[in-house]
């Protein structure tokens, strides 16, 4: 299992748990995972706003979960909206927070967020505020700067990630 792998594993874990916790419930059901409310989203962007150029998240959390039926099994779907499927294998420049795979401060595999790293209560995010990037230059981070990077955006349609950056570059805002 990669670090993507485990680290995508915990993350649904975690929302699985957080879920079950709210309703009440036993036993888990198909029901999207949890977020944090935009406001909190937004308690993380410059006062004012994210730099030019920049796809704003709300954006990219303009989608949602629908149930499809599959050789008798129920599958979560991602359904994006128009404007999220007009980025779909465009080059874009997106601003965060890097959720490292590895232990350098230079990485080519991450996890881009719009909530830090250092917030240990942020993580319950859904996938439609996690990005997976693969960059082709590596990006230095540390956990209290945001970054600004810049690649071409692929739609994923999977219910525990829905967007991945390729050959991501690092950007100065």
């Amino acid at each position: 299992m990669t670090v993507f792998s485990r680290a995508m594993a915990m993350l649904a874990l975690f929302a699985t748990g957080l879920a079950l916790a709210q309703s009440g419930a036993g036993t888990p059901s198909p029901a999207p995972a949890a977020k944090v409310s935009d406001e909190q989203l937004l308690s993380y962007l410059p006062k004012d706003g994210a730099p030019a150029g920049t796809i704003p998240w709300l954006t990219l959390r303009q989608v949602k979960l629908v149930e499809e039926k599959k050789d008798g099994k129920t599958l979560l779907k991602p359904e994006f909206a128009k404007a999220v499927k007009d980025l779909d294998n465009k080059t874009v420049r997106l601003y965060g927070f890097v959720l490292p795979l590895s232990t350098t401060t230079k990485q080519k595999h991450f996890l881009l967020s719009p909530l830090p790293t250092h917030c240990p209560f942020c993580v319950s995010q859904g996938p439609d505020s996690l990005i997976e990037v693969m960059a082709k230059i590596p990006v230095e981070f540390n956990q209290w700067d945001p970054v600004v990077v810049s690649g071409k955006l692929e739609l994923v349609q999977d219910s525990s990630l829905f967007y991945r950056l390729l050959d991501a570059e690092p950007v100065k805002p």
